[in-house]
């Protein structure tokens, strides 16, 4: 029989600790636990799930930004921005929403639908191009980088 050296046994691993569940794979009494409301689980996890499905309630309302289609609020409201997006919501083919959003000079996002506009006005903006329009007006001025700046108009359908 061959005489080999063996190597010296390893101490044993410490316990896997997990927050909420405890010492697994053993208890352990290592100093002083702490009670994350394990007894009281299902009520948290109830509370919690009130407040997710609220979240879904209310949310959505609070960030949704506005939305001017309206022939007053068209005219009404006046624009000096870049025109940062530029699509066509086809979901129902009786229905198409032209949408424009505009960022304006202070940071602040505009978002425009045009459903009862021709589309013409639509069809000649694109998106690296600035916008500016007055109040009360419905004429838009774009500034092109190739043409020289162009004045547009906005017709609305005949309901």
């Amino acid at each position: 029989m061959s005489e080999y050296p063996v190597p010296p046994r390893r101490p044993p691993r410490k316990k896997l600790k997990m927050p909420l569940f405890g010492g697994m794979g053993g208890n352990s009494n290592q100093g002083p636990s702490t009670d994350w409301g394990v007894k009281n689980f299902t009520t948290i996890i109830f509370v919690v799930g009130c407040l997710g499905l609220l979240a879904q309630i209310f949310l959505p309302n609070l960030w949704a930004e506005k939305m001017y289609d309206s022939k007053n609020e068209i005219s009404d409201i006046s624009i000096d921005g870049a025109l940062r997006k530029k699509y066509t919501d086809a979901s129902d083919p009786n229905e198409i929403h032209y949408i424009l959003i505009v960022r304006e000079k202070n940071g602040a996002r505009k978002k425009f639908d045009f459903y009862r506009v021709k589309p013409n006005f639509f069809d000649q903006v694109a998106v690296p191009q600035r916008l500016f329009k007055t109040s009360g007006s419905l004429d838009v001025r774009v500034t092109r980088f190739t043409k020289p700046d162009t004045t547009l108009k906005i017709e609305f359908l005949e309901d």
